[in-house]
């Protein structure tokens, strides 16, 4: 259950192609060989109100937040972090240089014990797709 969110700042609608910024984001957690392909999931968030800093001008955001199941030693979870931030980081920096922008990452591991996950058929679509 690797599932990465990302809040951003509203002036991103207008310089940025956030689909195709939250695909190289799941392109970047299927590279890391850590995550079932039908666990993934990534998801855009556009936050409708902001203040930032000194609030002098529209400063940009994207904060990222991706959820992990437990199971996973300290050196995976900053090794996806790693990946996972820098494919962030190679898609934004051309297209937002000179802006004054932020980019942030946080993992949280959800305990097992506290999370019902129970209806799911996406991975029998992606097994009879491949069988297919």
């Amino acid at each position: 259950m690797p599932h990465l969110s990302f809040e951003y700042s509203p002036d991103l609608d207008s310089r940025l192609d956030l689909q195709a910024f939250a695909r190289a984001l799941r392109d970047a957690m299927v590279e890391t060989g850590l995550f079932p392909l039908g666990g993934i999931r990534v998801r855009g968030l556009r936050c409708a109100v902001v203040e930032i800093a000194d609030g002098a001008e529209p400063y940009g955001f994207i904060d990222m937040s991706l959820r992990l199941g437990e199971g996973r030693s300290a050196e995976e979870r900053q090794r996806a972090a790693g990946h996972v931030y820098d494919a962030a980081e190679a898609f934004l920096r051309p297209r937002l240089e000179g802006l004054p922008f932020m980019l942030s990452l946080e993992i949280r591991e959800i305990v097992a014990a506290f999370s019902i996950r129970s209806y799911s058929t996406v991975h029998g679509a992606i097994a009879a797709r491949a069988g297919a």
